[in-house]
């Protein structure tokens, strides 16, 4: 799985953040949905750039030349094309896609029909792979239940509760699960490594290479994680939600112009609020063990140290909030500050919605989160920066 070019990590991840406030994009490049339109948010044409598409309900026909991300609480990829294909949502179908690789993470998960020539990575609650569905490269499967009867054309791993595999794997496959069966159309070409108390395999299933049981300490990492991880993440990622609820909420009611500002200023201005974030982030701990090195500046070097991290989530605040006011205007095509209580904490605790889904991606996820830092970060430091020093009958700069 490659991300060179224009697929690189690090614009992938910058570009989701700051997709829904990409407001210079044209409108083909950020699918949206009308307030009050039951209708699903359609990507119809080829386009030429990165494509994000959201919504409650969202479709995806045709596609693009580069890459395309799509999220919402029901995501289906019908005719979809694109270089590397990434899916997030409670329930996503594949009817017909082709891609170089397909990233998807959700709830139920199913993928009836597609090219992908290179990786596919899933991780979700229940998977089920269809015969249509052809992987050139390697496939990655971790979730509670997993039905995989699509071709691979290299390894394929699975790490799941209950798994079923009835297909075609050219290298080896590699499955940790409570129960493990092997269906009479599975063909593996090199070895079968399993770590599970409960194997059944069909007479008529065929293993070219060794069978070999795992002892529990081998397991690899990817397939224990995957047996766990739907319920850890699950905990986890609603009290994540939860804290960061709180702090947007406390953030727009204590500072509403501050925090309108950094939005502004993350929309005008972003490339330098992102400057001045990693300045930060590097400048810092550099300054930190410095003091650290003197001694005697040892208190101030902790008290750097415990005002960054403090300063982790209120960046992170500020980037949410921008992303929920953007998609305000995306979806309500309004601007100006909302005058209602429910509208002013509302669109902000929905940017914090969107971008833990975004989080949710294997691979850029975090890098999400770390560039969400860090814009956060460079909008909120100067703000308060312009606020400081600007005279007392003068407003901030926005």
């Amino acid at each position: 799985m490659s991300f060179a070019g224009s697929g690189s990590p690090i614009r992938l991840a910058a570009s989701i953040v700051f997709a829904l406030g990409a407001f210079g994009l044209s409108s083909s490049s950020v699918g949206q949905v009308e307030a009050g339109s039951p209708a699903p948010a359609t990507q119809a044409a080829i386009e030429d750039d990165m494509v994000f598409l959201a919504g409650e309900q969202v479709v995806v026909s045709h596609g693009t030349t580069d890459d395309l991300f799509a999220a919402g609480s029901m995501v289906e990829a019908n005719g979809a094309s694109a270089d590397h294909l990434f899916l997030a949502g409670r329930e996503i179908t594949v009817s017909q896609a082709q891609a170089s690789d397909v990233i998807a993470a959700g709830g139920e998960i199913r993928l009836n029909r597609a090219s992908v020539t290179d990786d596919l990575i899933v991780a979700g609650g229940e998977i089920v792979a269809g015969r249509g569905f052809d992987v050139g490269g390697t496939a990655v499967i971790t979730g509670g239940n997993v039905r995989f009867e699509a071709p691979v054309g290299k390894d394929l791993r699975i790490g799941a509760g209950e798994i079923f595999v009835n297909s075609a794997i050219g290298g080896t496959a590699r499955l940790s699960g409570d129960t493990i069966v092997l269906g009479p159309n599975a063909r593996i070409a090199g070895d079968l490594l399993y770590q599970s108390e409960n194997l059944t395999v069909d007479p008529a299933a065929v293993i070219e290479g060794n069978r070999t049981a795992l002892p529990a300490s081998d397991g690899h990492a990817a397939e224990d994680f995957g047996k766990g991880a739907g319920r850890f993440f699950l905990l986890f990622g609603l009290s994540m939600m939860v804290s960061y609820f709180v702090i947007v909420a406390l953030l727009v009611l204590a500072a509403p112009k501050l925090m309108r500002s950094t939005s502004q200023m993350l929309q005008s201005r972003p490339w330098q609020a992102l400057g001045i974030g990693v300045l930060y982030a590097l400048i810092v701990p550099m300054l930190g063990f410095i003091l650290l090195w003197t001694v005697v500046g040892i208190p101030l070097a902790v008290l750097l140290f415990v005002a960054s991290l403090a300063l982790t989530p209120i960046a992170i605040a500020v980037s949410v909030h921008f992303i929920g006011m953007a998609a305000r205007k995306l979806i309500t095509r309004k601007s100006g500050p909302d005058e209602s209580m429910a509208g002013r904490i509302g669109w902000p605790l929905s940017g914090v919605v969107i971008l833990f889904a975004l989080a949710l991606i294997p691979l850029v996820g975090m890098l999400v989160l770390l560039l969400a830092m860090l814009f956060g970060l460079g909008a909120f430091t100067k703000q308060v920066a312009d606020a400081l020093s600007a005279p007392a009958d003068a407003p901030a700069t926005a």
